[in-house]
């Protein structure tokens, strides 16, 4: 039994609680860049529209496009390089594969993509970390993932028994989790809808006033 548990590498895999912290960092700083993206945009479209008035352009599908874009590499980039995008870098946590390394791009574009798979349905998905034993999403089930401590090394070549770090079940956490993934995309392509005009207004008529 010694012998067996000495070859046996233990993982301990982040919960939801840790995660969700991380994944609020994430959207905060995400949208506060996005918005600095969707501000340079806006100086772009009154530059076209003072230079070439009868270019129509697509304001609104443009910013989504930006945005949507902007995220994409955000996450693909980061979780491909250090494993840590930089709300799960202030956390001390990072993505790694089976292997305990960073994702390569395919798998990095896989995960992102099971984003969408993990919110389709009232983002059950996501609620599945807070019950699956390796701490698992439906998207870090689709490519073969996990959020461990950004110390742990390597898996190596032994067998693997993955522990939660988080053995305790917290509702009150979960059931927040679950309002903020019902309740976010819908507020955030709302606010890029809303903001996308306004900023370009704003910017048309600072650059009016100045020049």
């Amino acid at each position: 039994m010694d012998e067996q548990e000495s070859s046996t590498q233990i993982i301990e895999v982040v919960g939801f609680g840790r995660r969700l912290a991380a994944s609020l960092l994430d959207g905060l700083l995400l949208g506060f860049l996005t918005f600095m993206l969707v501000t340079a945009i806006g100086f772009v479209a009154f530059f076209i529209d003072m230079f070439r008035p009868e270019q129509i352009v697509p304001f609104d599908k443009l910013i989504i496009l930006a945005a949507a874009i902007f995220s994409l590499v955000y996450y693909v980039g980061y979780w491909s390089t250090s494993g840590q995008t930089l709300g799960k870098s202030m956390l001390g946590l990072k993505v790694v594969d089976r292997t305990g390394s960073p994702l390569s791009t395919g798998k990095a574009i896989l995960r992102y993509f099971g984003y969408f798979v993990s919110a389709a349905v009232f983002s059950l998905g996501f609620v599945w970390i807070a019950f699956d034993q390796k701490r698992q999403g439906w998207h870090d089930k689709i490519a073969g993932t996990y959020v461990v401590e950004v110390e742990t090394e390597p898996f190596g070549s032994r067998a693997i028994q993955f522990v939660p770090a988080d053995p305790d079940r917290h509702w009150t956490v979960l059931a927040i989790w679950v309002v903020l993934l019902i309740i976010g995309p819908g507020c955030l392509l709302g606010s890029l809808l809303l903001l996308g005009p306004v900023i370009s207004a704003a910017v048309t008529e600072l650059m009016r006033t100045v020049l």
